[in-house]
């Protein structure tokens, strides 16, 4: 009852409110306002999402509805009159719910004028989580740092043998992409990204703890490449002297844990 009497008063006023009012999960759509251009935000709620879509439309503009830039079945443009004969031009269009990162986008067709009028409206639901691009730089641990190596045996000849590698840590540049709460100074996320030098690509992901949400500290897991034995040999293998230690040994891609360091960008690196 509240809902008609709140949409009667808007005609009678001769559409004096805005383009879009929104209320007490209620979307009403003003198809005769002169903004041409309109965006808003509402806020996620994980509890009723769900908004009826109402469009006060007296001359009966093109009305059509985008939900994540595809349309929806139940938004089309037929409407259904559910209100009396004195408000005719009230018109309920449908339902949307709104979850997290949805736009809905209002495209109304104005031919009124001497010159038709295309008005666009949208509406997006604001979350405190957010994505960040961040660059730094990731530190990989080896957890195994075994390879092979070619040794000389009492007998003269040469065998496979088995031997630590000094290098038990790799620096690499790196691109993230951190999913976190920024309602707080200091927030956890998620983290995912990619390295590179000049020599491999790896993948990274985590957990990842903002400060400021400019500076973020990161750790878990990271795919690249290390030296490790080649299968095509063993232990104790008798050689030929040409078979060197490049040869005893190869790339392969292995799981490593990672810390980094990196800093929120101004703009992706990735767009032009």
């Amino acid at each position: 009852m509240k809902t008609k009497i709140l949409l009667l008063f808007l005609i009678w006023s001769k559409f004096t409110f805005g383009q879009i009012m929104i209320e007490e999960k209620k979307i009403i759509i003003n198809a005769n306002s002169d903004v041409k251009s309109f965006e808003t935000f509402i806020e996620f709620s994980k509890n009723n999402n769900e908004y009826m879509i109402y469009a006060i439309n007296p001359n009966n503009y093109s009305i059509s509805l985008n939900k994540d830039a595809a349309i929806l079945p139940v938004l089309q443009t037929e409407m259904t009159i559910v209100e009396s004969a004195k408000s005719d031009n009230i018109y309920k269009i449908g339902q949307i719910t709104f979850k997290r990162n949805t736009e809905l986008t209002i495209t109304i067709n104005d031919t009124g004028g001497n010159k038709p009028v295309e008005k666009v409206y949208k509406i997006k639901t604001q979350t405190d989580w957010r994505w960040a691009t961040t660059f730094g730089v990731n530190t990989i641990f080896y957890t195994n740092r075994e390879k092979f190596a070619s040794q000389k045996a009492d007998d003269g000849t040469q065998k496979v043998t088995q031997v630590q590698s000094n290098k038990f840590m790799e620096l690499m540049p790196a691109l993230m992409f951190s999913f976190m709460d920024y309602q707080n100074t200091f927030s956890y996320g998620f983290t995912a990204g990619l390295g590179m030098n000049f020599e491999e690509i790896a993948a990274f992901t985590g957990v990842s703890f903002g400060i400021g949400h400019n500076f973020i500290l990161t750790g878990g897991v990271g795919v690249h490449k290390q030296t490790r034995p080649n299968t095509n040999y063993f232990i104790g293998q008798t050689i030929d002297s040409s078979i060197t230690n490049d040869n005893l040994n190869e790339s392969q891609y292995r799981v490593n844990p990672f810390i980094g360091i990196s800093l929120r960008l101004d703009k992706n690196l990735l767009k032009k």
